[in-house]
């Protein structure tokens, strides 16, 4: 079906709180190929019945209250697309726009050729009650169909209707039939008769008259028997029809559920009929011969539909015989009998839809649009209208030529109205088409340059990114507040001389990962690496007084997640070199190809030192660190002495052993294993008669007696 219920269900979804999220919940779910709720869009049975499962789930609805609660919403969709003042031309009151509603549906054909249209037939009750009857060979939508109605009352006509649903199709009933109650007003005024307008109609037709204004009309007796026939009409017939069983010439396509029956048809005096000529009593084009005048209508019985003074003809056993009148009873029974009744009422709704259907997209069946009238005089029902036609192919097969159709009829605006109607709806489809997959290439192109922004800021700041992107090299800025870090693995030189390389990369893509991670979880900001060399600063770019402060935290994380990589080597835990090092340096792009963000300054050597010169699995930092903490720091800070830095003499170093916070876990202290690092200033504390073994266990110590006098406070905190 088209996206009429798309359409409805979207514009309710909408209107609850927090429907767009509740929208994109089911745009994910449904996972639509272009848009889900496009009101010219053509779409499966499968598709309709997912998107309205999603809905139902994410609203926590049953499917039958979200078609009627999609029924109530149904004019947005119409209004939306400019249907709105197609809906008020039909009628100034609820019951006449009920009748017209069929006459609506046939003029969307053109632009909705796959539209199996429903049916709708009002009938007043004698206690002033209005039974709706409902066609449809779209199972299912009763509640939909009775939401709208509901919309279309109150929103049209300003009535507050509720539908009461009495028959159910789906209890086996051949359609459904609403009833609502309805006030004398609300069924409208119908204009009276002006008795001395009505005598002022002087002329009395002959039959050629009657011929040239009305080429296509056919009268039926009481016995529904063919008693007149239009002269185009008639020319299209193997053979004469008059006496013929109507039933047998002719298929009530419109009003569905209706029986092709003179008290039937009666009825529907005022109201659209659709009519469909039997192909097997139709010449074919090569055979239908060129109009005489004994072909086009018997004269007497085309006059008496012509006259109201007038008598029926008499046809004789034989005529009636000759012209086939003499075969059984009508399959379409009369309402008033009940031996046929039960028959008919077996046939379902989707069975006369889709004959319905056939008969209507039948390029080659003949099909007439207009009214009855019953003419009291003959006791005969005239059929007038003219060839319903809505495209040149439909011509070209039935054989009509556009002076067929009579001027007054406006058949032939009706043509080129259908015919550009259609034209026009194939260009908006293509386009909305089009516009689909602009959409659909735009945001392809949109989730590209997210991925593509992501990876540039990845590699650089956002904030140069930009500025590259808009063909500018920002220029180099100051930052004096900035702590840098450096970290390398100990004894990679050892393992990349043992292991292959694809190993070697393997555990560096691993680690790195960790240590990107961990970077973004302090806001920091990774520089660059190179080869086993990691470096992150914080307060560059972004500027920030916490800079040393997330970057303490962020080596002691490091470090502690190295150790939970193994070294390809022997399989023992990576250990890791931190240096830290607080200070100003410059930070700007350098080169115009492959363009890299560069810091520069003293700090950043500085920070180089303290990594290349420390211990492994400790965090070596300098005095303009521990400086750049706040007071009341959390961290544990030990000195471990003077060390002789390349360029920079002797400098007083610190080793960051942990947090304070948090749980109690083994501080980062330098091991038995660090004796090899430790070989350069052997001589100096030996000739300062203090062993390495001395300094390291006067660094254990000096921690040791820390983390006491802090469990100390803590347990003292806790007695007061």
């Amino acid at each position: 079906m088209y996206g009429v219920l798309h359409k409805a269900l979207t514009a309710w979804l909408t209107s609850l709180p927090d429907g767009q999220q509740l929208l994109h919940m089911v745009l994910a779910e449904v996972n639509f190929d272009g848009s889900a709720d496009d009101f010219f869009r053509h779409y499966s049975s499968s598709q309709t019945a997912a998107f309205l499962a999603a809905i139902a789930k994410v609203t926590g609805r049953t499917e039958d209250e979200c078609k009627y609660e999609a029924g109530k919403n149904f004019l947005v969709g119409l209004l939306e697309s400019g249907y709105g003042d197609a809906l008020r031309t039909l009628g100034d009151d609820f019951y006449t726009m009920l009748g017209n509603l069929d006459s609506l549906h046939e003029s969307f054909l053109p632009s909705f050729p796959k539209m199996r249209a429903p049916s709708v037939r009002p009938v007043r009750n004698d206690d002033g009650s209005l039974s709706i009857h409902y066609y449809s060979s779209n199972a299912g939508l009763s509640n939909f169909m009775m939401g709208a109605l509901e919309a279309c009352g109150a929103q049209l006509f300003d009535l507050d209707l509720t539908m009461h649903h009495r028959v159910k199709k789906d209890d086996g009933n051949s359609h459904d039939v609403f009833h609502v109650f309805l006030d004398e007003s609300e069924y409208g005024h119908q204009r009276e008769t002006d008795k001395e307008a009505e005598q002022e109609c002087t002329v009395d037709l002959p039959t050629e008259v009657t011929n040239e204004l009305f080429p296509w009309h056919v009268a039926f007796d009481r016995d529904m028997k063919i008693a007149s026939v239009g002269k185009h009409l008639a020319a299209r017939f193997k053979k004469q029809q008059l006496g013929a069983s109507a039933s047998h010439v002719f298929k009530l396509v419109r009003p569905l559920g209706m029986s092709f029956s003179f008290d039937s048809l009666k009825t529907t005096q005022g109201a659209p009929i659709l009519l469909s000529v039997d192909a097997k009593h139709v010449r074919k084009l090569d055979q239908q011969q060129p109009q005489q005048p004994h072909q086009h209508v018997h004269d007497a019985s085309s006059a008496n539909t012509s006259h109201a003074g007038s008598q029926r003809p008499t046809l004789g056993p034989d005529q009636l015989a000759d012209r086939g009148s003499a075969v059984g009873g009508c399959p379409f029974s009369s309402m008033s009998s009940a031996s046929t009744s039960a028959a008919s009422s077996k046939r379902t709704s989707v069975d006369m839809m889709m004959r319905a259907a056939r008969l209507t997209n039948k390029v080659d069946n003949i099909k007439l649009h207009g009214q009855v009238t019953y003419h009291e005089g003959s006791d005969l029902l005239l059929f007038v209208g003219v060839p319903a036609l809505h495209s040149l192919e439909e011509m070209e097969a039935q054989g009509i030529n556009l002076t067929e159709l009579p001027l007054h009829s406006h058949g032939r605006e009706f043509l080129y109205g259908a015919m550009f109607q259609s034209a026009s709806a194939k260009n908006t489809n293509e386009v909305d088409k089009r516009m689909a997959e602009l959409d659909h290439s735009m945001l392809e192109v949109q989730q590209k340059k997210e991925q593509i922004d992501a990876l540039l800021h990845s590699i650089l700041p956002p904030v140069v990114a930009s500025s590259l992107a808009r063909g500018e090299i920002p220029p180099a800025e100051e930052y004096k507040h900035v702590t840098v870090l450096f970290c390398d693995i100990a004894g990679f030189t050892n393992i990349s001389s043992e292991v292959p390389a694809t190993e070697i990369m393997k555990m560096l893509h691993h680690l790195f990962v960790k240590f990107d991670d961990l970077a973004d979880k302090h806001g920091c900001y990774k520089v660059e690496t190179i080869g086993d060399a990691y470096m992150v600063a914080a307060g560059c770019p972004e500027e920030c007084e916490d800079h040393a402060v997330r970057i303490a935290r962020l080596a002691i994380d490091m470090v502690r997640t190295a150790e939970t990589v193994k070294s390809p080597l022997d399989g023992e835990p990576i250990r890791i070199r931190v240096g830290l090092h607080s200070g100003p340096l410059m930070a700007g792009v350098v080169g115009r190809a492959r363009p890299r963000y560069c810091l520069f300054g003293d700090t950043v050597n500085v920070a180089s030192r303290m990594e290349s010169n420390g211990l492994p699995g400790c965090i070596q930092a300098t005095y303009r660190f521990t400086q750049a903490l706040p007071t009341d720091h959390e961290f544990e800070i030990v000195p471990r002495g003077h060390i002789d830095i390349k360029g920079k003499g002797h400098m007083k170093t610190f080793l960051l052993l942990g947090s304070q916070e948090g749980e109690e876990v083994r501080p980062l202290l330098p091991t038995e294993n660090t004796m090899a690092d430790l070989a350069p200033y052997l001589l100096e504390h030996a000739s300062k008669r203090q062993t390495v073994d001395d300094r390291m266990a006067e660094i254990a110590t000096f921690a040791t007696s820390r983390r006491s006098h802090r469990f100390v406070q803590r347990k003292a905190s806790y007695l007061v």
